[in-house]
């Protein structure tokens, strides 16, 4: 048995929350649940993003969030990666008649919370 009561390394149990946390980020986005998004994410929050460049703070990332416009759409997991601590996630953002394959690496806290967010998307080459 690894760890207390045979649970496995401490940094397992935080990264099984912070997947769970991940998830639900999504699905607090689609549904537009601003305080359950931000609830999520550390205070000190970071979310890097070709679209906004940088965001930083839980209040200023609820505040962007909020105001983009997501027509619609909503966000499709198809794949979630996790190791001590990180997740990553492969998916896609469907609606206003267009779709977006995106991969986001999120790093957590001691508690699971997101500690940063950065998002890549797929673009054709010109």
């Amino acid at each position: 048995m690894n760890g207390p009561q045979g649970f496995g390394p401490p940094g397992d149990v935080v990264t099984t929350v912070g997947v769970e946390h991940v998830r639900l980020s999504y699905e607090y986005l689609d549904r537009r649940d601003m305080d359950g998004y931000g609830s999520l994410f550390d205070a000190e929050a970071e979310l890097r993003s070709p679209v906004v460049g940088v965001v930083r703070g839980r209040a200023q990332i609820e505040s962007y969030q909020a105001e983009r416009p997501l027509d619609g759409g909503r966000h499709v997991v198809e794949e979630v990666f996790s190791a001590r601590g990180r997740v990553v996630v492969v998916g896609r953002v469907t609606g206003a008649g267009r779709e977006v394959e995106f991969v986001d690496l999120f790093t957590l806290t001691e508690h699971g919370l997101l500690r940063s967010q950065k998002s890549f998307f797929f673009a054709a080459p010109a």
